[in-house]
């Protein structure tokens, strides 16, 4: 498995800006990214947790 991924990630990328990456990366990236940075909220959302903040006399985000 680690010669695919080696041989996978070392193959010439169609587009130069877009490395080659393999199933899951993508997602193991936002997940070390999120452990770090927390998780992203649109808004609209974080507005509504606020507001359910203040109703129960709670400290918001």
């Amino acid at each position: 498995m680690d010669n695919w991924i080696e041989r996978f990630k070392s193959a010439k990328p169609i587009d130069a800006n877009q490395p080659v990456i393999i199933p899951g990366e993508p997602e193991l990236e936002a997940q070390a990214e999120r452990k770090i940075k927390g998780i992203p909220l649109v808004d609209s959302v974080l507005k509504d947790l606020n507001e359910v903040a203040l109703n129960l006399g709670i400290e918001g985000i």
